[in-house]
This record gives structure tokens, sequence and C-alpha cells, in this order.
């Protein structure tokens, strides 16, 4: 059974961390937290979130004692990522696995957190949350509605959210391949997803409903890891594929924005159709303004005759 964490109310306190690269916008930060408290939230600033290392955001020991101080904190209720880059997959062998297993809460960020997503959820059982991040989506002075809809939704009701979708975003998903699928949700970003293969954090594979985003990967290094994917054998195992946008997917990367990692479409359809798994293409997660909080665990239903990603179930206790 996975573990549920508590969900998060109005007045609670939502601890920012830096796990992986520096804060490149103190500015963007500063709006994400004027934004939460404008919800009713206060916010605690872990104590190296400002630091920079290089292309660390601190040594990994700051970052680590930052995220272990955090779950240990009881006034904490929720951990807001404030960015991706790298450095998530050092601290993953340091986790204190019992601390988080005995002090769960919610845990959200993307891109390269995925590394963190996988190390806990496979590890502890624990639903975290593949989901909007501090600097660039809560910090945006552009924010979507329907990014901040979602992910409060996901957090603080206990009940099923449903569709991930909403009547702007439906018509952007298109079908790959028909047919319906039910499993556990396994969000990530593909190229970290592939980053944990063969190692003790490798996630779960079996009747999972598949999420893969990405961004600025041109197409054939994307071809390149899922053919390595293809190869470990692990997509058979699979109930179903669901893909993000992946803008600026492009050769080469370009900054002009692509909604739906349309150049990339050829690729992700001649890997993965002959998998015979149903397959949805455009979905609104990841490096993309429209981002739906996805839930890692937790069963979802995969419509790709509707097309459609239902959550059947609720995130938070």
């Amino acid at each position: 059974m996975p573990l549920r964490p508590p969900r998060l109310e109005p007045g609670d306190t939502i601890g920012l961390i830096a796990p992986a690269g520096p804060v490149r916008s103190p500015d963007a930060i500063h709006r994400a937290i004027a934004r939460l408290e404008q919800l009713g939230f206060r916010v605690h600033t872990a104590s190296h979130l400002f630091q920079s290392r290089g292309y660390l955001a601190g040594s990994d020991r700051q970052r680590l004692a930052d995220l272990h101080r955090l779950f240990q904190n009881p006034r904490i209720k929720a951990i807001l990522c404030a960015r991706g880059g790298y450095g998530s997959t050092r601290l993953i062998p340091h986790l204190n696995l019992n601390l988080i297993r005995n002090h769960p809460k919610i845990f959200v960020g993307y891109s390269d957190v995925t590394a963190l997503h996988a190390a806990i959820h496979t590890l502890t059982g624990l639903i975290t949350f593949h989901g909007p991040m501090a600097g660039p989506d809560l910090g945006r002075p552009d924010l979507p509605e329907f990014t901040l809809r979602s992910l409060l939704h996901t957090l603080t009701q206990p009940h099923p959210p449903g569709s991930i979708l909403d009547p702007a975003t439906r018509p952007l998903v298109r079908i790959l391949r028909k047919g319906r699928a039910t499993g556990p949700l396994l969000p990530a970003n593909l190229s970290m997803l592939v980053a944990t293969l063969a190692t003790p954090y490798q996630p779960d594979f079996h009747n999972r409903i598949l999420c893969l985003e990405e961004v600025a990967e041109p197409p054939y290094r994307i071809d390149r890891m899922l053919t390595q994917l293809l190869h470990s054998g692990l997509l058979d195992q699979i109930a179903g594929i669901a893909i993000g946008r992946c803008e600026r997917c492009t050769d080469p990367p370009t900054a002009e924005p692509d909604p739906l990692g349309t150049e990339t479409l050829r690729v992700w359809e001649e890997r993965l159709r002959p998998l015979r798994k149903p397959i949805l293409f455009g979905l609104p997660f990841g490096h993309t303004a429209l981002n739906a909080t996805l839930p890692w665990g937790v069963r979802a239903e995969l419509d790709a005759v509707r097309g459609d990603l239902r959550l059947l179930e609720p995130a938070v206790r």
C-alpha cells in the first residue's frame, strides 16, 4: 500500500528547498513565496536555499541536511523544490529513509528532482508529487490558473482528483495508439528516469502508467534514451504511456516555444507504438507553463480512446 502524506490545509507551513541546482532568480523565489502567502500558507526557507557552489545549490552535505531538517520539522507540512538543474542523484544514496518514512509529508518537484521521487517512493512507498516548483512555475508573473489549480486540488483534497485535463488543454492531446489501461502512476523526466536504471533507486515499472516528459533534448537523444528503456525490457511491463509537451526538443534546441514538442512526435511514435500499449501525447505536465501535478504511485486510468488521464484515488489523507 502506498504511504499517503497528510493533506495541505490553510495556515500550514511549506518548506522551500534547492536540492539540486542553485537558484537562478531570487526574484522568482520571492514571487513564489508571496503567492503562497496570499493563498493562506506560511513559508519556511531552508538554511541553504540561496547557496551556490558552481552548478550545485551548496555542498551535498548542506543540501541533504536541508532536506532532512524539513522532513523532521513537525511545523513543515509540505516541501516544495525551488528548481531542478543537477544534483539530486548525488543525494539519494545518503537519504535517511527511516526519517522520511516516519515523517511522511508532501514533497513536490520535477526535472532533476525525479531522482529523489524515484528513491523516496521506491524505498519508502511515500506518494510524492511530480509538480510545479517555486522558481520556474509559482514564481512566474504569468502563472497559468491551470497549474495552480491542479497543484492545490491534488495536495489539499482527500478524494480522487479525476481528470488532469480541462476544456482548454484537452484538445491539445493526441492519441498515438488507442486503448485503455489502469495502474499506478510513474511520472518522470525521461533523462532522469534513465539515470536510475540498474541502480537501487530504479522504480517499479510493473503495470504502471508511465508518464514521460522532456525539455530541450534533440530528437536523437530522446531516441537514444527510449531505445535504452526498450533494451532494458522494462517497457514490456508497463500498462500504458502518457507523454508530456516536450518543449524545445528540436535539433538544434531553439528558444522558440514548441507547445507540443511536435518535432519529436515521430520518434515517440516510431519507438513506442510497437509495444502495443495505449499511448497519449501532448499532456500538460513537466517543463511547460501548463504543468499538472501527478502523484507517484496513485492509481490512474489512461484513456487513449477519449484522450484523457484520470486519477482514481486520493493522493493525500
